[in-house]
């Protein structure tokens, strides 16, 4: 008698659709963690704390820019609810703009901590041009060294090897053939 009761439950019923509808939702319109980015920032003798200089950080994917309050006395900046994904990254310091050409990456429900030491100099990277001097060495592709070639040829000889190996024929032994 229970159980009939039991089975015949609208509470029952309503958690068992609840359940169903959870594992046909996709994940991605769940709302992911976010992240957060702290760290400090110092003049270019990687030791005096610069003090009122902004972070920024922005979206490679969306645009969107997230920004630190001004920095403190000791340096410290804070990026929080930061969406997962991948930054670029600039700081505004009272003696100019700084843009590093590198790629900040951001989990959703960590913390990222990263200090940077600002110095005056031109910055390669994302949409800027590669300062003018010693030309680059060209960089030459691995199967056209010496190494590379041996290892083609070594590889192209045991595959030959293989191949006759395996169209070799096995013929029937007989004691009149020799």
């Amino acid at each position: 008698m229970l159980r009939k009761d039991l089975y015949r439950s609208p509470v029952l019923l309503g958690t068992l659709m609840a359940a169903f509808m959870l594992l046909l939702m996709p994940l991605e319109s769940l709302p992911a963690p976010a992240g957060a980015v702290v760290g400090f920032i110092y003049g270019s003798d990687m030791k005096t704390p610069v003090q009122n200089a902004v972070v920024k950080i922005r979206n490679v994917e969306d645009g969107k820019e997230y920004v630190s309050s001004p920095t403190d006395s000791s340096g410290a900046y804070k990026i929080e609810q930061v969406k997962e994904g991948k930054y670029i990254l600039g700081v505004t310091a009272p003696d100019g703009d700084y843009n590093f050409g590198y790629i900040l990456v951001v989990k959703g429900g960590e913390i990222g901590k990263l200090s940077l030491a600002l110095k005056a100099g031109a910055a390669s990277g994302l949409g800027q041009e590669e300062p003018t001097g010693a030309p680059e060495k060209e960089r030459v592709s691995f199967f056209r060294t010496p190494v590379g070639v041996a290892v083609l040829m070594v590889a192209t000889t045991l595959a030959l090897y293989g191949t006759f190996k395996l169209l070799e024929g096995k013929e029937e032994a007989s004691p009149s053939k020799r």
